[in-house]
């Protein structure tokens, strides 16, 4: 797989959009991204019935040979089913000629258009709100997703990907990748092959057992949108319509969309909040953001005692696919966004034993 991202000039895209679309494109702006190409564009549009009316769109750009169009289907077909099951999420939209993507003349590349989600990133205003509310806030919203994911897990078929290290079941890339990594150190390699051992020892036996089906897999403060005002969350507001929903998060990019345990993306999105969130004691994120998952989804003694020994490795993964791509990317310091904290994080829970960390959950799951 071709690692470098994308690249096709502002100029040359407005020209494609231009003749594709019909539109007359206002602005471009060029997103971070891992590996594809983002753009977030402004437009009017004048094929249809919102004649000049500036509207804005998400643009990716993909390798050709990177490009899977059932997969991309796939993905096309849990946004609408979220979207009609009352969730706020981007959406793709068709071409003038009803495709969902268009390819280049030259065959590089793939261009797909999202519809776009007024806000701004959780990032964004992260330290500006009161943090254990939106935790478990956050905790519901999980909740109540994998709720209805689990209801089209049996219709959409995901195949696997075993080279995936975004995958947490995939440990053993990790292991790969921290070999390949050129500048490494002993003390944070031993640390690092510590927990992937007690994660396949105590986690992978019981993977079997695991209740598994459709997640995001890359909900993460970049890719949640929210409607920030004066301190607080507000509900967001579909932009189809411009009415406001009862949630307060919007979900986009669900490009790394995988068939793999709910308990691993609850560990995900945990081992971000102990990176990102300050203002909130690190081990009682977990609990606070438990308190709303349960509201919707059981969560049993036995997934408490595997969750600390997930969140490690979703740690180890920041630290080792960051490092490792970003070596193939030196110009893209995105890939290592998280790295250098998730290392911080490591070290910290280097001193407390997983019984701790599920004890201190239990507490607050029970107060």
């Amino acid at each position: 797989m071709d690692k470098r991202r994308p690249e096709l000039s502002n100029q040359e895209l407005k020209r494609i959009l231009q003749v594709k679309c019909g539109w007359k494109v206002h602005n471009i702006d060029r997103l971070d991204s891992f590996e594809d190409s983002n753009f977030f564009v402004k437009y009017e549009n004048s094929c249809g019935s919102r004649l000049y009316e500036e509207m804005q769109a998400m643009v990716k750009l993909s390798h050709r040979r990177n490009f899977c169009q059932q997969k991309a289907e796939k993905e096309r077909k849990v946004m609408e089913h979220l979207k009609d099951d009352g969730f706020i999420c981007t959406l793709c939209l068709s071409f003038p000629d009803d495709k969902w993507f268009h390819e280049t003349d030259d065959g590089q590349f793939v261009i797909r258009l999202f519809s776009f989600i007024p806000g701004k990133p959780l990032k964004n205003c992260l330290h500006k709100i009161d943090s254990k509310r939106m935790i478990k806030e956050l905790g519901g919203f999980t909740g109540k997703l994998h709720k209805s994911l689990k209801t089209i897990t049996k219709e959409i078929s995901l195949e696997s990907r075993p080279n995936d290290p975004w995958i947490l079941e995939n440990s053993t890339c990790l292991r790969t990748l921290l070999k390949d990594i050129k500048i490494s150190s002993e003390e944070r390699d031993d640390i690092i092959l510590k927990i992937l051992q007690k994660f396949e020892d105590n986690v992978m036996p019981l993977f079997k057992e695991l209740q598994k089906g459709i997640i995001h897999n890359d909900i993460h403060d970049l890719n949640i949108i929210v409607n920030y005002k004066d301190g607080n969350l507000h509900p967001i507001y579909d932009a189809e319509d411009n009415t406001k929903r009862e949630t307060k998060f919007g979900l986009i990019d669900f490009n790394d969309i995988a068939y793999s345990p709910y308990l691993f993306e609850v560990a995900m999105i945990i081992r971000d909040l102990m990176v990102d969130v300050e203002d909130v004691d690190s081990i009682d994120i977990g609990g606070h953001f438990l308190n709303g998952y349960k509201e919707f989804c059981h969560i049993s003694d036995k997934d408490l005692q595997l969750l600390p020994y997930c969140i490690l490795v979703g740690l180890c993964q920041y630290i080792v696919v960051g490092e490792s791509e970003f070596q193939k990317q030196p110009d893209n310091e995105y890939t290592r966004l998280g790295a250098d904290s998730a290392w911080l994080m490591l070290q910290k829970l280097q001193n407390v034993a997983e019984e701790e960390m599920t004890r201190q959950w239990n507490r607050i799951l029970k107060s």
